[in-house]
């Protein structure tokens, strides 16, 4: 959380954290974002150890400004028209711009660097600072630096978003779900009201409709993989394909709220019509091990154990998985889990087989998704929902969506 950020910091001796903003938008910069709280402005974060965030901002964006609840500095406080009349090659006043702005605000010492930017043009300006003001030092941390240790653990605020992006998650599924049972059956195709066969194509189309009514947005795409393709966990679904009866669908959505925000992650595996028997066994097989793990999910597990667990369910009935067998393609293949927040991937691993000392701690939020991949039998199963471990450490599923593979047509 936020009020972990000077503990932190005191633990890997940085004096202030510098996170830039310069594309005007926290969608695309979550280090950013996490403290603007999704304001869409342009600007710079200086969080200096025991003091509050400072904002440096536009005057234009006053309003936006003073939504994030940050001390406010304006941009103009230091003349740029007035720099650039001693430093006339625009770099050179770029880099006394914002020195003299590091300076007044007693910027110095260790000085940890964070956001999303070009890097080139960055790694220039903060060389030619390092070199004009006396006693600084850049840290770039390379892996669970400051800020995403922080975000981690959500406040009450932030569970209250991710909840609520969960539930207009859950309202877009089951529009999808309606849209597909709607249809009725020609042959082995699902037809609209019309007797045009349906595509993946016009199902995401509808999904994308119905995301923006309810205020969320795709970045990132979605899954929605049939057959064959529904047995390899990254294909995202031919969109010319015509909707088929009884097979395999992975439906894997992960939206985050509309202009950047917090995201949700939940798949669901679906069967139009009717389910063969071997894929209702695999289905009850992936959905067993997802309720047994989640039933064992504690505070302070470390996430390699419940990895392990998982593995241990599906080998006992008959499936290779990722922690006997590698290279692997069929079978369990991949990891139980990741974090996830202002970013689909967030930092708590659930490794696949390398314990990274990851574990669950109160107030993180992951992903739950086993899964049992077979394309040679043109069939996969995958079941996720976004789990958050509350403060006394019970368990809360974010995804109140229920578990069933058959779509029944009503078309």
């Amino acid at each position: 959380m936020r009020s972990d950020l000077d503990h932190l910091m005191g633990e890997r001796n940085i004096d202030v954290l510098v996170i830039e903003g310069p594309d005007g938008m926290g969608s695309a910069n979550p280090a950013f974002n996490y403290f603007v709280k999704g304001e869409h402005l342009v600007g710079l974060v200086v969080k200096k150890r025991g003091e509050p965030a400072i904002l440096i901002h536009s005057p234009w964006e006053q309003v936006q400004a003073e939504k994030t609840g940050m001390v406010l500095v304006s941009r103009d406080r230091w003349s740029i028209r007035e720099i650039e009349q001693d430093f006339p090659d625009p770099f050179d006043a770029t880099v006394e711009h914002r020195r003299r702005m590091l300076a007044d605000l007693g910027v110095s010492g260790r000085v940890g660097l964070y956001g999303t930017v070009p890097i080139g043009p960055f790694f220039a300006l903060w060389m030619a600072l390092a070199q004009k003001i006396p006693g600084l030092e850049l840290v770039a941390e390379p892996q669970k630096d400051v800020i995403s240790q922080a975000r981690l653990t959500k406040s009450s605020d932030e569970i209250e978003l991710m909840r609520d992006v969960g539930r207009r998650t859950c309202v877009v599924v089951q529009a999808v779900v309606d849209f597909i049972a709607a249809g009725r059956a020609e042959g082995d195709t699902v037809v609209d009201a019309h007797g045009t066969p349906i595509t993946i194509g016009a199902v995401k189309a509808f999904m994308r409709r119905e995301l923006a009514a309810n205020n969320l947005e795709d970045p990132s795409g979605t899954i929605f993989a049939q057959g064959r393709d529904a047995g390899l966990p990254h294909a995202t679904g031919d969109e010319a394909a015509q909707l088929k009866l009884g097979q395999a669908i992975v439906f894997d959505i992960f939206p985050r709220q509309a202009g950047g925000g917090y995201f949700h992650d939940m798949t669901r595996t679906f069967a139009i019509g009717h389910a063969s028997a071997d894929l209702q066994e695999l289905y009850d097989t992936v959905k067993g091990s997802f309720e047994h793990v989640l039933g064992e999910l504690e505070a302070g597990g470390p996430t390699i154990a419940f990895q392990k667990l998982t593995c241990q369910y599906f080998e006992a009935r008959g499936h290779e998985t990722i922690a006997t067998k590698y290279p692997i393609e069929e079978g369990y293949i991949h990891s139980l889990g990741h974090g996830i927040g202002l970013e689909v991937h967030e930092n708590i691993r659930f490794p696949s087989t390398i314990d990274s000392g990851d574990v669950i701690v109160p107030g993180c939020v992951f992903t739950l998704e086993p899964g049992l991949y077979y394309p040679s039998r043109n069939m996969g199963v995958r079941l996720e929902d976004t789990v958050y471990c509350r403060p006394d450490g019970s368990i809360e599923s974010l995804t109140p969506f229920p578990m069933e593979l058959v779509i029944p047509l009503r078309g």
